[in-house]
This record gives C-alpha cells, structure tokens and sequence, in this order.
C-alpha cells in the first residue's frame, strides 16, 4: 500500500511544497519511504529526490526546489525489496517520464523475462519501474509510427496497453515535460481522486490518493477518477479524460477498514461513517448470537486507532439494546504517537518488536474488569495477541474481542502485503475461528461475517474481498507479449 500525489500549476508556481504536503497527509498509506520527481519548464531540468523514512523529513530540505509540475510517493513495501533504491517515483531518461503507483503488478517475472530477451534489465526490485519500463516502451513505440502525432494522444495509447497487458492492481500518476498524467487499472483496486484550487488567482490541479490529500492542500475535490480511466492534465489545467479500458468495478474494501484516513471519502461516503457502520453491525452480530455475553461486558475499548468509530458505535448500540448495565466506552490502550503501523513492517521479527513498544494498557482502568476489544482486523494476529496478554497482565477479567472486518483467510495480490497464507492467521487454522481465538488466547471472538459487511456496510457496492472470500479478481501473467514487438 503506498500514497501518490501529482499537481501541476498553471502560472508556473513551484508545486514542491503541495507534494511535500500531499505526501504528508499519506504518511499513514507507507511510512517507510517517500519521494518526489519534479519538472522545471523554465530551467528544463528534472529532480528526482528519493529517501528512507518519513516524507516530512525527506522534503524539508526541498523547500526551495523549483518546478511548476511534479509527483510524490510514500511507500509500503509490497513488491521488492528495502533501501532507497526500490523508492518511488521512477524516472526512465530514455522516454522522459516519471512514474510513481500504489498498488500491485503480479507479471513482474513476465515483464522481466521479456525484457532479458531483448538485452534489458530492471535497476530495481519495486514493481513501479517494470509498470514505467512498460509504459515507456510502448510510447516509444507509438511515437515512432506517429511522429507527428501528439504526446497526449501517444500516452493515452501506450496507457491503454498497459491497461490490457500488465496484470495487477495499478493508480498511477506520471510525468512529462508536457504534464501531469493519471491512471487507474480496469478495475479500480487502488483509490485516486482529482482536485482544483484557485488561491488568489494562482490555479493548480492536484491527484492523490485520498480526498484527505487535497483538502488539506485547500483544493476542492472534483470526484473519483474511474476504474479504467487515464488523464491528462496540460499547463492550460483542461483535464482530458478518457476512459480506455474498464471493467466492474472492484474497489478494496479493506481501504475502508483499515488503510484509508477516516476523514477521507471513498465510495461516495466518508470512511468514519463506514468504520460506524460496522461498528454497529458488529454489535447486532454480538447481540444475536451471544446474548449471554454481552450483560458480562464491563468496558468496550478500541485498539488504536483505525476502529474508534466502529468501537463507539458499537457501544452506543449495546448501550441502546440493554435496559440496565450497558458497558462504558473507554480507551485504556494507547498507541505511541510516533510508532509506524505494525502490519506493515517488512518482516515478522520487525512486527514483533514493533508490537512490544508499540501499546501501553492503564492498569488502573481495567484491572478486575471484563473487557470488549474492538480491532479493525486481525491479519496476522500480532497485534491482537500482544495487547490480549498486556490486558491480562494489567488484571482484566475476561477478554472478548470483535473485529470490523472479516476474517482474512487468502493472500492478498492487488496491494497488500501477505504474499503466503502461512502469515495469516485465519488461514493457518482453515478458518476456524475457535483455533484462532484459542491461539490470540480470549475467551470469546467474533468477525463480522462477510455477509453482513457487504449488506450493512458497503450497502451492497461492488468491491474487492478476495482475501475475506478467496474470489481472486486479478489475472497473475498476461496471455500474450506485454512488450512492444522489438524494433517495430
């Protein structure tokens, strides 16, 4: 999972200072590295500035840089390996674009082997430089059949290809002397929405991954760009758009639940009122089939920080449903305010670590009492395990746990990282939610069942669950060649 920003300016204002923003407001979609490829018309040079670590502290350097067009990253390792060289954008120098992407492409290897027949190779291990290598060739290509032809037309061309022959999920922004260019896969997988504002008669154009990126960069949202679509923006700021190649729309619902700011919109709602939403649907679930439990319950408490709206509203709605004893909503577990997120740390060691400095439980708040811990999902289980043995360490009585998403049981290929279902937990048990909740040591586990997340949740919206349903929505290779024929 990663975050993408794109803005260019139509005065010729430097956009450094939007993307460093941009990125800022993304930290949470990849905290372990960022950066920025910016393009100076004026003095015709590019800058491509990548690092290890948080963007705030990547781009505060680059204050002064200038350049009227630019793209950012903030990265979560899902395809490649670590170190600054797998760090987004990518810029190909041959045909003079920039590319940065959130998402996943599965026929890496196919992309590789093609390129090792006709003499190339890839620098790097991140899956965005194969996404570029492809672009780039066939934009290439077409230029050579069309000299005459527009770079906008070319590009919408060669995007079109890379739409049908590279496998995968795909939001992508790209950069060129000329502009800013956008583009999403058939499906939809990863989020991008498009932005304007106009600030003292200064106009520039903003796409991101989140809403939360451009209004607080001050721009107003224009919508979502579509599953299938690619844009592009010139210094004039017209947006041409044009739908290529789409298919049903398969947006990730986990985005909802878990890596989406909760005051960003996605799917025509904002995410708190998804988040809710499940929440309250929990409960019911909780109410209907373990009736008996919920009079025990002495405190409904979130695990920082993603199901704090599901938490309360699963509170107010056990609080609505009893007559007398309805439980208190409390936040004994904190979260250190500087800690990255665990699940993505790159490898089960680091998640560990990260797991024993990461939550703190009051001792005094919890000591004697049962317990109703509310997470937005349990992946792994280190998390859910870690704070289940700090709570009985602080003196809880039973601990029951309840989750806003249902149980993962299949890899995920379309962004985030769970390569092998050995990693997951509720593959591990096959399922069975009594050995897992035996494993996380509670003394009562519930997931809301997916049935009742598409139905109460998402309204019945279509979108991706592949790891909750096992129904896989991505091809792994293409059919054919995914590269231009050689020197045609």
């Amino acid at each position: 999972m990663c975050g993408i920003v794109g803005v260019i300016s139509g005065d010729g204002s430097a956009v450094v200072r939007d993307l460093a923003n941009g990125a800022h407001f993304l930290q949470h979609r990849g905290p372990a590295y960022a950066g920025l490829c910016v393009f100076d018309q004026v003095r015709r040079r590019v800058r491509l500035e990548k690092g290890e670590g948080l963007a705030d502290d990547i781009f505060k350097p680059l204050v002064g840089v200038s350049g009227d067009a630019g793209i950012a990253h903030t990265r979560y390792k899902t395809h490649g390996g670590g170190g600054i060289a797998n760090a987004q954008p990518f810029f190909d120098a041959f045909s003079g674009v920039a590319l940065a992407h959130n998402g996943h492409i599965t026929n890496v290897p196919q992309i590789g082997k093609e390129l090792a027949a006709r003499g190339q190779q890839l620098g790097a291990s991140c899956d965005a430089e194969p996404l570029l290598r492809v672009l780039a060739l066939w934009l290439e290509h077409f230029r050579e059949k069309d000299p005459a032809a527009s770079e906008a037309g070319l590009m919408f061309a060669a995007i079109g290809e890379v739409q049908t022959r590279v496998t995968g999920a795909f939001s992508a922004v790209a950069l060129t002397a000329n502009g800013l260019y956008a583009f999403r896969d058939p499906s939809g997988f990863r989020p991008m929405v498009l932005g304007r504002r106009d600030r003292g008669g200064t106009q520039s154009v903003m796409v991101a991954s989140e809403t939360l990126a451009l209004e607080q960069n001050g721009y107003a949202v224009d919508g979502e760009v579509p599953p299938g679509a690619a844009l592009f923006i010139g210094r004039g700021l017209d947006v041409e758009q044009r739908i290529i190649v789409q298919r049903e729309p398969r947006p990730c619902a986990f985005e909802l639940i878990y890596f989406a700011d909760v005051e960003s919109e996605m799917m025509g709602e904002k995410v708190r009122t998804f988040r809710w939403r499940a929440g309250r649907a929990l409960a019911m679930y909780v109410l209907e089939t373990a009736p008996e439990l919920v009079p025990e319950i002495d405190i409904v408490a979130p695990i920082p920080h993603s199901p704090i709206p599901g938490a309360e509203a699963f509170a107010q709605k056990l609080e609505k449903e009893l007559s007398t004893g309805a439980p208190q909503y409390a936040t004994p577990v904190s979260k250190y305010r500087y800690g990255g997120r665990i699940f993505m740390e790159e490898t089960q060691e680091e998640r560990d670590a990260a797991a024993m400095l990461d939550f703190r439980v009051d001792a005094k708040a919890v000591e004697g009492k049962n317990i109703f811990l509310v997470d937005d999902s349990i992946v792994r289980g280190t998390n859910a395990s870690r704070i289940v043995r700090a709570f009985r360490a602080a003196g809880a009585g039973r601990v029951f746990l309840g989750t806003l998403w249902p149980l993962v049981r299949d890899s995920c290929f379309q962004g985030i990282n769970t390569p092998t279902q050995d990693e997951l937990i509720g593959a591990r048990f096959n399922g069975d939610v009594e050995e897992v909740r035996r494993e996380l040591g509670v003394d009562a586990l519930f997931y809301l069942p997916i049935e009742r997340f598409q139905e109460a949740v998402i309204k019945g919206a279509p979108a991706c669950m592949a790891c909750t349903t096992g129904r896989r929505e991505v091809k792994f290779e293409y059919s054919g060649s995914v590269l231009p024929p050689a020197g045609a």
